[in-house]
């Protein structure tokens, strides 16, 4: 892929300030579309938008989703609106009425976790996992296994969720597959981004599972760029305690 993309192209939706990467760039327009972030982002109601903000603040501080019965005390009623708006945005997931995740963020058994103060999240994929510090504005930690072979890789990001501060092994690598996402990408786009304890392994699995598809083969760090640059906007600043 050519290094095509115009960072002001994608300024609308993403935080372009943490991205120094040309091909994190062209990642940011590639993978998450116009289309894509107009359906998630515009006409937003306001309360619909302090609603999913409650819910990830509740991952952050608790590692659970907020139950549906204190959702709809944070809603003043009845939270089922809100909530099908979220759903219909690709903003969280329900199953059974409860909310189940709010990228970055799942409560399913999740091939990588993300470490935040001390709370032990699930997170929907590679990339959701680095960004998830970023959004919390806080240093995180974050495990997984190599999709290839099983390998534990640990990271360990500092500076407020922005710099890497250490990778075990050192040749991990992530693949950022671009795949059509049919309505939730949880199910789809996200089983397509991956980590991996060295590019051999990258090289196995493509040639296996993705058959040589498109997508961005990334380091950590500009793996972690581009995760910081989609989530940190979620969470624009701390959420103040209180009824919305």
């Amino acid at each position: 892929m050519s290094n095509t993309t115009n960072m002001a192209d994608t300024a609308a939706w993403f935080d372009v300030s943490v991205v120094s990467d040309p091909v994190v760039a062209e990642a940011l327009g590639t993978l998450l579309t116009d289309w894509r972030m107009a359906k998630r982002w515009d006409d937003l109601p306001s309360a619909h938008r302090r609603l999913h903000e409650a819910i990830l603040q509740s991952y952050i501080e608790t590692g659970r989703a907020t139950p549906a019965a204190d959702l709809a005390v944070l809603a003043g009623g009845d939270a089922g609106p809100a909530l099908s708006d979220l759903v219909a945005r690709d903003l969280i997931v329900l199953e059974n009425g409860e909310v189940v995740g709010a990228y970055p963020f799942t409560s399913r058994l999740a091939r990588q976790t993300v470490k935040i103060s001390e709370r032990t999240i699930g997170a929907m994929c590679a990339i959701d996992a680095l960004g998830a510090g970023a959004m919390a504005r806080r240093d995180a930690q974050v495990h997984a296994d190599c999709a290839e072979c099983g390998a534990p890789i640990r990271i360990e990001i500092a500076a407020q969720g922005l710099k890497i501060d250490r990778v075990m092994p050192e040749a991990t690598m992530i693949w950022a597959g671009v795949q059509m996402v049919s309505g939730c990408a949880a199910d789809t786009q996200c089983k397509s981004m991956l980590m991996f304890c060295k590019s051999e392994h990258l090289e196995d699995w493509r040639t296996s599972h993705a058959q040589g598809g498109p997508g961005f083969r990334l380091t950590p760090t500009q793996a972690l760029e581009l995760g910081a640059a989609i989530f940190r906007p979620f969470l624009p600043a701390p959420l103040r305690k209180g009824a919305l």
